[in-house]
C-alpha cells in the first residue's frame, strides 16, 4: 500500500526531507492564520493553566507579524522573531538543496 502511494508523488518532491515539510508547513500556518491569533485553538500550557505571557506564543506572532510585513509588532510580541523566521528559511533552502545535490 505504500508503494502505491509513492508512486503518485513526483520524484523531485519525494526527495524533500520531511524536516523542511513540516517547517514550510508551520510557516504558512502562521501565514494564513494572521498576526492577531486571539481566540485561536492553543496547545500552550501556561495558557491552559491561565498564564497571559509565553515565550512560545509570542514568538508565534511575532513570526506571523513579520510575515505581514509588520516588524515594529513583530519586535514588540518578540525579538528573536525575524531571526527565528531568517532561520527557519534558511534551514528549508539548506534542507533542500542538500537533498538535491546529494541524490544527484
Amino acid at each position: 500500500m505504500r508503494i502505491l502511494a509513492r508512486m503518485s508523488i513526483p520524484p523531485i518532491i519525494q526527495r524533500i526531507p520531511r524536516e523542511a515539510w513540516i517547517w514550510a508547513l508551520a510557516l504558512v500556518g502562521l501565514a494564513i492564520v494572521g498576526p492577531s491569533l486571539e481566540g485561536h485553538l492553543s496547545f500552550c500550557v501556561p495558557s491552559m493553566l491561565g498564564f497571559d505571557f509565553c515565550l512560545g506564543c509570542g514568538l508565534g506572532r511575532s513570526i506571523s507579524q513579520a510575515m505581514h510585513g509588520n516588524v515594529q509588532a513583530s519586535w514588540a510580541a518578540h525579538p528573536l522573531g525575524i531571526i527565528t523566521l531568517g532561520v527557519l528559511i534558511g534551514r528549508i533552502i539548506t534542507l533542500v538543496y542538500h537533498s538535491r545535490t546529494i541524490n544527484n
